[in-house]
């Protein structure tokens, strides 16, 4: 898989998990090391991760997740996620135990059985690290749940994190990972401030970050959520024997690779021309068929996204000629991605022109969540900021493993929560809508829910 990260340290790879006592510098920086275990369960994957952090050094001892199987459904089922949090959860905290560190003399231990059944003395967890929301209720109790109860038996700490916060901080983990792996040597970034591309199939939303907790929301979507349009509009699109192959119901994933079936690259993306201007984005893009897919909010300046005018189009495209040929379908697909992706860069370059404090923050922008592991969204996103005027500005956007939902952001999170004093009160409940910012004043966002509790900092 290609990697779309982009950070300063131009030379990164994706790294696999490994245990710290292999760090060189493990025995010299051991009193300063946290550790954590964090859950993830806001959806259809149930996810678990063990991170070591030593500044400036981290380590990811342990990240794996299960999705649950809704083939039959082509959709997230509420019932079949929950029922595979409950079943999967339990078996992937005892396999991650296995890969805490081993205790030694001057480290709180636990004991934990082997797989062969003799006792191991594996190092206590420092803290317990969760996902707490925006996500479905059920799914989210399963996993904070579970997380009290360690978090109890152990007699340490819990952090619950905003899911979204995660993402965002995505980009802070990876280069974390790349210092200790000795390939970056400054701390991990990016800093801030920076914005923030927050795309997956819940959420679609340009934020500007200008701290941990510090995240204002600058266009939301008032309808569905770019990677819904993209799994809903692969259904119709996409020919049957495709959609029956899928292993998941991630079908915007099966858009890209069916619309470029020979990989990103100039050739495949040479249909589609940045928008040099307003103007151009009012024009409809010629598709070469009967059909075309306009882009949303084109005649207007509004910092907010809409998909649903794409959905809606692209439906009747599909609905009005059932037996449409692959080439045309192709064509459909790309189609589809160019108008929602443009729509994505164009709200962007109103913000920053219409909104000049944010310009220094677009010196880097963030792009996580699901979809931002699509190669043609990255290409819109360069081409179309290059032609409007930011040439320089960095893109980032984490390993494909990273874009997705799982337990190591959700580990970073808490870290960098509980570094600077964050603890959560054991009675705190899931939180099925929880905005990054509340109603735009100071205390609100992530910290404006109850539970929070704020402790010295952790060094």
């Amino acid at each position: 898989m290609l990697l779309l990260l982009r950070p300063r340290c131009r030379s990164l790879q994706y790294l696999l998990p490994r245990h710290s006592e292999h760090h060189p510098n493990r025995s010299h920086l051991q009193k300063r090391t946290l550790l954590t275990l964090a859950i993830e369960s806001s959806c259809d994957d149930t996810a678990v991760a063990v991170l070591s952090h030593t500044p400036p050094s981290t380590t990811l001892l342990f990240n794996e997740r299960i999705s649950s199987d809704n083939r039959a459904f082509k959709g997230v089922h509420p019932v079949i996620s929950v029922q595979g949090h409950n079943s999967s959860l339990a078996p992937l905290v005892q396999r991650a135990l296995q890969y805490l560190p081993d205790a030694s003399p001057s480290t709180p231990s636990i004991r934990i059985p082997s797989n062969d059944g003799a006792l191991l003395m594996k190092q206590r967890p420092d803290f317990v690290s969760v996902t707490r929301g925006p996500g479905i209720m059920a799914n989210l109790a399963v996993g904070l749940n579970m997380a009290k109860g360690l978090a109890v038996g152990w007699d340490v700490p819990l952090v619950a994190v905003h899911h979204m916060q995660a993402h965002a901080l995505t980009p802070r983990l990876v280069r974390a990972l790349e210092t200790d792996a000795g390939r970056c040597s400054d701390s991990p970034g990016p800093e801030f401030p920076f914005l923030s591309l927050l795309v997956s199939g819940g959420h679609t939303q340009l934020v500007h970050s200008t701290g941990l907790t510090g995240h204002r929301i600058i266009a939301t979507t008032g309808d569905i959520a770019i990677g819904n349009l993209l799994d809903q509009t692969a259904r119709v699109i996409l020919p049957a024997d495709v959609l029956d192959a899928s292993p998941d119901v991630m079908y915007g994933r099966l858009l890209e690779s069916f619309a470029f079936p020979n990989g990103p690259s100039h050739e495949q993306y040479s249909f589609f021309e940045p928008a040099a201007s307003r103007s151009d984005e009012i024009n409809t893009l010629p598709t070469g068929y009967a059909w075309d897919i306009p882009l949303p909010f084109r005649n207007t300046r509004r910092l907010a996204y809409s998909f649903s005018s794409i959905h809606t189009r692209v439906h009747r495209i599909a609905a009005s000629n059932p037996s449409m040929p692959l080439d045309e379908r192709r064509s459909l697909a790309r189609h589809t991605m160019r108008a929602a992706f443009q729509h994505l860069c164009s709200r962007l370059v109103v913000a920053l022109e219409d909104r000049p404090e944010l310009r220094p923050a677009a010196r880097t922008i963030v792009v996580s969540g699901g979809v931002a592991s699509n190669k043609f969204l990255m290409h819109v996103l360069k081409e179309t900021l290059r032609i409007r005027g930011y040439p320089d500005t960095e893109i980032i956007a984490p390993p494909v493993k990273f874009c997705t939902d799982n337990a190591a952001m959700i580990a970073w999170t808490g870290m960098e929560m509980f570094e600077r004093g964050w603890r959560s009160d054991l009675s705190v409940l899931p939180v099925g809508k929880w905005p990054m910012e509340m109603d735009g004043g100071d205390g609100d966002g992530i910290l404006g829910v109850g539970g929070w509790i704020k402790k010295g900092r952790a060094w």
